[in-house]
């Protein structure tokens, strides 16, 4: 399960309304998000931004250093854009970009290796987090692992 605090409110909504609209699936999900109404979906995607977590870490720490320069200058010769420039140097997100900063490393690992199983079900409406497909594609096991230690110690 991620850390929904601290959250982008638009990112909530959006990934809220994509399990609604099966462009993800996830019965649990479903079954709860099918039930909101949109009054309720600003109400908690409000509540969770203001919520301020701090890191859990974790991770390895050795992988720390090399998650550092993936996310501040991506991988260049494997067309990885560094994270930082949607996600921010602080890695808190803005708008339809989620907020990454201290988020359960396992987590990170797991959505980045099972992108193209997880996201865009529904290829005729595709979300925002469509761009994320080519990244989460071409990194490496280990540049996933090294990124998401990073990510897991930062406030």
């Amino acid at each position: 399960m991620p850390r929904l605090a601290g959250q982008q409110p638009e990112y909530l909504k959006n990934q809220l309304q994509a399990f609604i609209e099966h462009r993800r699936t996830n019965p649990v999900m479903f079954n709860v998000a099918h039930v909101l109404s949109p009054s309720m979906l600003t109400a908690l995607s409000s509540y969770f931004r203001d919520l301020n977590p701090k890191p859990l870490g974790g991770a390895p720490r050795d992988l720390v250093v090399a998650g550092r320069k993936i996310y501040e200058e991506g991988i260049p010769a494997s067309e990885v854009p560094p994270c930082a420039s949607c996600h921010g140097p602080d890695a808190k997100g803005a708008d339809a970009f989620p907020r990454l900063a201290g988020q359960l490393h396992d987590y990170i690992g797991r959505k980045l290796t099972n992108w193209d199983r997880e996201r865009g079900q529904d290829k005729a409406n595709p979300d925002n987090s469509a761009i994320m497909q080519p990244i989460a594609h071409n990194l490496t096991e280990g540049q996933i692992k090294a990124v998401a230690a990073y990510l897991s110690y930062l406030e």
